[in-house]
Order: C-alpha cells, then structure tokens, then sequence
C-alpha cells in the first residue's frame, strides 16, 4: 500500500467493513482496528459521501445513536477497476 501512498487508516476502514458485509457502528470497526471511533467515523463520512458505504435506508440501519455502516461492494469494485485503469494508462 505504501508505493500508492495511500491513506492506511481509511484502507484499514474500507477492509474492516468489507469483512462484515452486515455492517457495523464506528466503535466496534474502531475496537478491531486498533483506533479512536473518532478517526473512524471521520473516514466514515468522507466514504459515505463518496457513496461507498451508506447508514440508514435499505442497506444499513439506525437504531438511536448507534449507527450501523454498510459497504457496497459493488461501488467498491467499481471504484478500484478504475484506480487499476488509470494506473495502468488505460
């Protein structure tokens, strides 16, 4: 990861929720990955206005303030195909 220079928190976050295709709060994402729920939640955020994982809705769930996130592993594909292209000049 580190020849793209990529964010390692947030690939951490990304790799955490693909695990749980079910979804899961800030905390318990935090707690596996070794980090504050803050520093999670704010990637949270930033993926979920990229539409790569969402709360709410169909494919996640509020339930008071404890907020289930969801990946959508179709966008995530999606988006890393394109990554791969661009990489490879194409």
């Amino acid at each position: 990861m580190s020849v793209f220079n990529a964010n390692t928190l947030r690939a951490a976050v990304i790799r955490d929720l693909a695990q749980h295709p079910s979804g899961d709060t800030t905390g318990n994402v935090a707690k596996r990955i070794g980090v504050d729920y803050r520093q999670v939640y704010a990637h949270i955020k930033t993926l979920e206005a990229e539409g790569l994982v969402a709360a709410g809705g169909e494919v996640g769930e509020r339930s008071g303030q404890r907020v289930r996130y969801i990946i959508d592993l179709a966008k995530l594909r999606e988006q890393g195909l394109i990554y791969m292209s661009f990489l490879l000049g194409e």
